[in-house]
């Protein structure tokens, strides 16, 4: 279960990879370097995408080799994804948001 717990969240990792870095797709449904709040934040969507990505993949890659920091890690990397989330919110991102309160509930409950 450890493996299948951590190749999820380099999974998850990786995919904050494929939606923030690419250039933006005109058919998409939603623009992910813009916020509702701040208007464009194409730049630092994109470094929180990568910050994100690498945190959570070195979370997944600690809990995978039974490391003794891969909680607070995961936790980082999980409140990082929700900061990115929260910034260019659209509904969308209510299933991710749902995503890392899980991780952020599921890695707290370890011993």
């Amino acid at each position: 279960m450890r493996w299948i717990a951590g190749l999820f969240l380099i999974a998850h990792g990786l995919v904050h990879l494929a939606i923030w870095l690419p250039k933006p797709d005109q058919k998409a449904p939603f623009d992910v370097g813009h916020s509702p709040f701040a208007g464009d934040v194409r730049r630092l969507a994109s470094a929180l995408g990568i910050a994100a990505a690498a945190v959570l993949m070195l979370g997944g890659l600690g809990l995978i080799g039974d490391a003794s920091w891969w909680i607070p890690v995961t936790v980082a990397g999980a409140v990082v994804s929700a900061m990115l989330l929260l910034l260019t919110f659209n509904r969308w991102w209510l299933i991710g948001l749902g995503i890392n309160v899980a991780i952020i509930v599921l890695a707290l409950q370890q011993p």
